[in-house]
């Protein structure tokens, strides 16, 4: 039986979890600051962007499944507050009051909708446990990082506690870029989010790789979102490094090509060909749909490119619910 249509990359903040903060402002080093729309305010970093209406209006999203035709959503958080930057314990306590709020939010809407744990990456056994709770006790499904995880590469051994622990709990985590390096550059027309976002999700996609996490922790399961960045479109570029330089082998990692089916990927490359392409590059049953919604770039009618891609009828199937359903247990939900 079909699942149904899935979208596997969405962004929401529970209002609990912003009502939390206005009940103990500075508690755990995070502040509301008011207005239309609010903002928030984490440790000693800059406030956040106003937080638009969908990011913490669950109604939104369910007015974009109705008119889209989406029948079941996989929440992500809003990695603008994930807290990397505040103490490890305080980091920790922020990503758990998000964590059960988002749970409860979910549990309280119609439909079977599911949702991504926040983690404390500052301290990847912290993180570990975070999942545990969040998935074991929360029901949440997987969880949503920042590839740049405080300029540490994700494929350090230091993050094998959390992969070890994805592993262990069968589930997913999504690498959703947000932070960048300070690149000049980046500034002007857009080019932190249009480069910079999937070059993240490509950097940390090759550190995964190459680092060898994959072979330390053959059970992990990652979802690379803006259809993996550039991995897919120049893993040939991958592979002639890794037989031309010494330092693409220096983990002892496998041809990177053969680790393209390790990944998950969601549909958002905005154009059909490219997604036809990304699906015969890594199989039907790697790729699933996803919107970015309430964001700008995100695709304002997901469903379209997926079927303007012409896929073959078993494959459009696969991407559009039945895969999501199978990575993040959503039918275990029902």
């Amino acid at each position: 039986m079909s699942a149904g249509v899935v979208d596997v990359h969405l962004h929401f903040l529970a209002p609990d979890a912003i009502d939390a903060v206005r009940r103990h402002p500075g508690r755990h080093g995070v502040r509301v600051l008011d207005g239309e729309p609010p903002r928030l305010q984490i440790g000693d970093a800059e406030p956040t962007r106003p937080l638009l209406r969908g990011l913490h209006v669950l109604d939104a999203h369910l007015d974009f499944f109705r008119a889209q035709g989406i029948d079941t959503g996989v929440f992500g958080p809003l990695m603008d507050v994930a807290g990397y930057d505040l103490p490890a314990a305080d980091g920790a306590a922020w990503c758990r009051t998000q964590n059960e709020a988002l749970a409860a939010a979910l549990r309280s809407a119609p439909g079977a909708h599911q949702g991504l744990a926040t983690l404390p990456l500052q301290d990847p056994v912290r993180a570990a446990e975070e999942l545990r709770v969040a998935v074991k006790d929360f029901g949440l499904r997987g969880a949503m990082v920042d590839p740049h995880a405080l300029g540490r590469a994700l494929g350090h051994r230091a993050f094998d506690p959390l992969w070890m622990a994805a592993a262990e709990l069968d589930a997913p985590v999504v690498l959703h870029p947000y932070a960048l390096e300070a690149v000049e550059r980046f500034g002007a027309h857009y080019l932190h989010n249009l480069v910079g976002y999937p070059f993240e999700t490509t950097l940390a996609a090759g550190s995964l790789v190459l680092g060898g996490t994959f072979d330390r922790v053959p059970g992990a399961t990652v979802v690379l979102v803006h259809g993996g960045g550039f991995l897919p479109y120049h893993v040939g570029r991958f592979d002639r490094a890794y037989t031309a330089r010494p330092e693409a082998r220096a983990e002892a990692a496998g041809p990177p090509s053969s680790y393209l089916r390790r990944f998950h990927y969601d549909s958002l490359v905005q154009r059909p060909e490219a997604l036809a392409y990304l699906v015969g590059v890594v199989g039907a049953d790697r790729v699933m749909l996803g919107s970015d919604h309430p964001f700008w770039l995100g695709d304002p009618e997901p469903l379209r490119v997926v079927r303007d891609a012409r896929l073959s009828p078993d494959a459009e199937r696969l991407v559009l619910g039945d895969n999501a359903a199978r990575v993040f247990h959503l039918r275990d939900a029902t």
